[in-house]
Parts: structure tokens; C-alpha cells; sequence
């Protein structure tokens, strides 16, 4: 019974001490790679961290590469689950585990978009670009990319930053990427012709439509469909 009660003792001894609330942990945990560098990690903390990575590495048997890619994955799982803060707490421990895993970065972005927090999702992405090692994934992140940075365009648009024309670049620059490396990858197609209607570019956006629906695309959104028709009918006439 000992055994079960020190640990919690522990804890409420540290808590008490004033080392860091709980709240202050939670804090920390829903930040991408616990804040760092802006953060200085605390030693207790430090040494839960080499805790956690002994533990796993025993688990998995010195493949701490393998170990991150799947708490990755669990962590894209239980975002799709609704449950971004513990997603979040799931990527930190792969990031502990493998800093040079690409998916913990692009995990960080996506549940920073659900938080509206743009412009720290794109860097995440930057990086996550920077690591990829799988090509089949590639398109899709670029996507994601293009995505961001047209969002980020259209916030600085509305702001009036000056930045919007640039940010729309980057956006165009990021889908052109995943077509080249794969054009039948189709939530690019659909994904730019959202971004060119932001622009403004309703031809463009109703070129990307078309190569969409070239390409066997089925479940383009009737909404967006009806936005841009009211802002310039389809020049196909469909």
C-alpha cells in the first residue's frame, strides 16, 4: 500500500511547496514542446521527462523513432476524437521521444488551427516540411500549408497589414508544390479553389474546380459551390 501512497505524497508535497500548481503544469503541457525554448524547463520536470523517455525506450526496445511515429498517430487520433488539449499533451511525449519526427510538427499545427493560432501553426509546418521523409505524405502536408498561409492572407486582409498579397503567394506557392508531386491528390484542388476564392480570383478558383472534377472528385462542397457561383458563374456552364 506504501508503495502506491509515496508517489502521491510526492506530488502534494511539491505541489505544496510551491514548485508549480497544477494548473500551472496543465498550462505548460497544452503548449507545444512545453513552451521551449521561450520556457525554461524546471529540473523536476527534466526529470520526468528522462523518466518517461527510459520507460519507452525499454518498451520499445532502443527504438524511440518507432515509439514517437505512434504516439503521433494516437495523438491525430484522439484530435480527430474532439480532444485537442490531450492530443496536444500526446504530442509533447512524442516530441520528448523524437524531436526529428516531422508528424509531431504537423500534429502541433493542426491543433493550433483549431485554436486559432495561425501564424504559430505555419511555423510548425515550416518545419514539419523541413523533416518530412515520407513522400506519400508530402502533398498532403503541403496542402495543409497552402491552406494556413491562405487563411493568414485573408486575416491580413481584413486587417488591412499590407502582408495579405504575400501570405496569398506562399498559399499559391504551397499548392503548386503537392500538384507537381502528385495531381491526384484531390484535396489540393479543392483546398487552392477555396484559397483563389479568398483572392478574389474566381476563374482561377473555378479552373481548380474543374481539374477536381477531371480528376473523379465527387464531394466538392455544394456551398462553396453556390459562394462562387454568386460571385461569377461556372464558365463551364455545369
Amino acid at each position: 500500500m506504501s508503495s502506491v501512497r509515496i508517489p502521491v505524497i510526492l506530488l502534494i508535497a511539491l505541489l505544496l511547496s510551491g514548485c508549480m500548481t497544477v494548473a500551472e503544469k496543465e498550462a505548460i503541457e497544452a503548449l507545444p514542446m512545453y513552451g521551449q525554448p521561450e520556457l525554461v524547463r524546471s529540473d523536476y520536470l527534466k526529470s520526468q521527462d528522462d523518466a518517461f523517455i527510459r520507460q519507452i525506450n525499454y518498451r520499445y526496445r532502443g527504438d524511440l523513432a518507432r515509439a514517437s511515429r505512434e504516439w503521433s498517430g494516437q495523438a491525430l487520433d484522439i484530435l480527430r476524437l474532439g480532444d485537442p488539449d490531450s492530443a496536444m499533451r500526446r504530442l509533447n511525449r512524442a516530441w520528448l521521444l523524437d524531436k526529428q519526427n516531422y508528424q509531431v510538427y504537423w500534429g502541433f499545427a493542426q491543433v493550433l488551427v483549431i485554436r486559432d493560432e495561425l501564424s504559430e501553426a505555419a511555423e510548425h509546418l515550416e518545419r514539419a516540411l523541413e523533416l518530412v521523409d515520407d513522400p506519400y505524405q508530402e502533398p498532403a502536408l503541403l496542402t495543409d500549408m497552402g491552406t494556413v498561409y491562405s487563411l493568414l492572407g485573408t486575416e491580413a486582409e481584413a486587417l488591412q497589414t499590407g502582408q495579405g498579397q504575400a501570405l496569398f503567394e506562399q498559399a499559391n506557392a504551397r499548392f503548386s508544390a503537392a500538384v507537381v508531386l502528385d495531381g491526384t491528390y484531390l484535396p489540393v484542388w479543392q483546398r487552392w479553389a477555396r484559397s483563389l476564392y479568398r483572392q478574389g480570383d474566381y476563374r482561377a478558383a473555378w479552373e481548380k474546380v474543374a481539374q477536381a472534377r477531371q480528376r473523379g472528385a465527387r464531394d466538392l462542397s455544394s456551398r462553396f459551390l453556390q459562394e462562387l457561383s454568386a460571385r461569377m458563374p461556372d464558365p463551364s456552364g455545369d
